[in-house]
């Protein structure tokens, strides 16, 4: 029987204006009140994933940062894999040559290295090509779209001896650019820096972390904790960094992933992040008696 659902976010259980699909959160809850529990793993980081816990009454532990952090929400357990500082340095050396916008994920928060308006300005214009929009008004209102939202818990500095003087430890980079065309070749220019894992959730963005965890070896620690197998955990998601938490029987990607996900992905579904895709998922379970 299947106890534990763990779901990437964006693309997955959040639809594209940011708010969960109202049947599947429906059948989330109905199945949390038989003692089913909902966990996200997302490469997001606590920050952006506090908003989320707090509007849908969702307090359970999570594995962020792509796999590199596992905490409860109150952070009374919190483990996190940092990069190596050498392998960091070489990584932010080669993004701020070619002029990426960079949020560094710490287990302090989010660091950044340019002044904090042009840093909010330039995800603006960022999110407006995304969305094919030309205000900023017509962006959803949620956290990560939000001056109030992105900027929670952010710390300026000017360089990497900052960032480690404050005793931060970087374990996510979320490198995004304007010009994807300029970025083309980057990714091949980390090939030879040891100890990475680069991946990516949405077009023209590098996610890069250590490579000790991704999101499949962090839940499969999780379900080693908990005395759980592998077919009493059922997985969701869409994006390159998901690829390691489809790595599992019961394994599922929405029509909007990426094919490598529904490659790996033991179902492939005919409903998209919009349509109700972990509903559908969970009905499948349901027919094969597992919930």
């Amino acid at each position: 029987m299947i106890k534990l659902i763990v779901s990437d976010l964006d693309g997955t259980l959040l639809k594209y204006d940011n708010e969960f699909d109202y049947e599947s959160y429906q059948k989330i809850k109905e199945l949390e009140k038989k003692g089913v529990e909902l966990m996200f793993a997302t490469g997001r980081d606590y920050w952006m994933v506090e908003d989320i816990c707090q509007k849908y009454d969702i307090y359970n532990p999570m594995i962020l940062n792509n796999g590199t952090q596992y905490r409860t929400y109150n952070g009374e357990v919190n483990h996190y894999y940092p990069m190596e500082r050498d392998a960091f340095e070489k990584v932010m050396n080669i993004l701020m040559s070619y002029h990426y916008h960079i949020s560094v994920h710490t287990q302090k928060g989010k660091y950044i290295f340019e002044d904090i308006e042009k840093y909010f300005s330039r995800h603006v214009e960022l999110l407006k090509k995304a969305r094919g929009v030309d205000d900023e008004s017509q962006l959803p209102k949620a956290a990560f779209f939000t001056r109030e939202g992105y900027l929670k818990n952010v710390h300026e500095v000017q360089s990497i001896d900052d960032l480690y003087l404050q005793g931060a430890l970087p374990l996510k980079i979320d490198a995004r650019h304007i010009d994807a065309k300029y970025v083309s070749n980057v990714r091949h220019l980390f090939d030879d820096i040891e100890h990475l894992h680069v991946s990516s959730s949405f077009g023209e963005n590098i996610e890069i972390t250590s490579d000790i965890h991704d999101k499949g070896s962090m839940l499969k620690e999780v379900l080693k904790q908990r005395g759980l197998s592998i077919e009493e955990v059922a997985t969701f998601g869409d994006g390159l960094n998901d690829i390691s938490l489809l790595d599992f029987p019961y394994s599922f990607a929405p029509g909007n992933a990426v094919q490598e996900a529904k490659q790996k992905a033991t179902y492939s579904l005919n409903k998209t992040c919009e349509q109700g895709a972990v509903k559908k998922g969970l009905e499948i379970l349901e027919k094969l008696n597992l919930l």
